[in-house]
C-alpha cells in the first residue's frame, strides 16, 4: 500500500475513533480566544481573553494566585489591596497583562466579579442606586441603561473616574440571578479603545 494511502487510512480509522466534542450549553458560548471565569461559587460565569491572568476568591491560595499573574509594583499592592476587600463575597479577577506596559501610568485592564444580596426593585431603581454609588466615590457617569445580560435584562453602566495619577474608565454590569442576588462585573482600563473588548465580554456575562 503507498505511505500516502496508509497515512490517509490510519487518519480515517483515527477520526472514526474519536468522539465528538460535545456542543457548549446553548448561552455559554464565548467568543474565539476567549474562555469561562468564575463559576457556581462566585454566582456569575463570564467569558475573558484566554491571555488574561485570572485570580478566583472562591478559591484558596490568594496570594499564589496573585504572585503569578505577574503584576509587580504599585499595580500589584493596588490588587491586593481592592481583592482582600472582595475575599469575602468570593469574587473572581481578571486583568491583561500587557496593559500594565502599554498604560503610561503603569494601570492594568482589569475585571472583577462577584454577587450580593438584591435589594429588590427595578432594573431602572437599580441603575439609580448604582449612578448614586459612583458619584460618591467622585466618578462621572458617562452612560447608563438597561441592556440584555445573559438570558435576561440588566444594567450597563459607563464611567469616568480621577485616579491620582490620571483618569480611567470603567463599564459596569448588573444582573439580577433570579436566586435573590444581584451579580455585579466591573470592567476598567485608562487606554482608550477597549469599549469594543468590554462589549464582548459584557455579552458573556451569565449569572448562576
Amino acid at each position: 500500500m503507498r505511505p500516502a494511502l496508509i497515512a490517509l487510512t490510519a487518519l480515517l480509522l483515527l477520526s472514526a475513533c474519536t468522539k465528538p466534542q460535545p456542543k457548549p450549553i446553548p448561552g455559554t458560548e464565548v467568543p474565539d480566544g476567549f474562555h469561562r471565569i468564575g463559576g457556581v461559587a462566585t454566582g456569575v460565569s463570564i467569558g475573558v481573553p484566554t491571555v488574561w491572568k485570572v485570580v478566583d476568591l472562591s478559591k484558596s491560595g490568594f496570594e499564589e494566585q496573585l504572585a503569578a499573574t505577574g503584576l509587580t509594583g504599585p499595580a500589584l499592592d493596588q490588587a491586593r489591596q481592592g481583592l482582600q476587600a472582595l475575599q469575602s463575597a468570593k469574587a473572581v479577577y481578571a486583568l491583561d497583562p500587557a496593559s500594565q506596559k502599554e498604560s503610561k501610568q503603569g494601570f492594568v485592564t482589569n475585571l472583577n466579579g462577584f454577587c450580593q444580596p438584591s435589594v429588590g426593585g427595578s432594573n431602572e431603581a437599580l441603575q439609580e442606586q448604582a449612578k448614586q454609588q459612583l458619584a460618591s466615590v467622585g466618578a462621572t457617569v458617562s452612560d447608563a441603561g438597561v441592556v440584555k445580560v445573559g438570558a435576561g435584562q440588566g444594567v450597563r453602566i459607563r464611567y469616568t473616574l480621577k485616579m491620582p495619577a490620571g483618569p480611567v474608565q470603567g463599564t459596569q454590569y448588573y444582573a439580577h440571578s433570579g436566586k435573590g442576588t444581584t451579580c455585579v462585573v466591573t470592567l476598567t482600563t485608562d487606554l482608550p479603545g477597549r469599549e469594543p473588548l468590554f462589549e464582548q465580554i459584557g455579552a458573556t456575562i451569565r449569572p448562576l
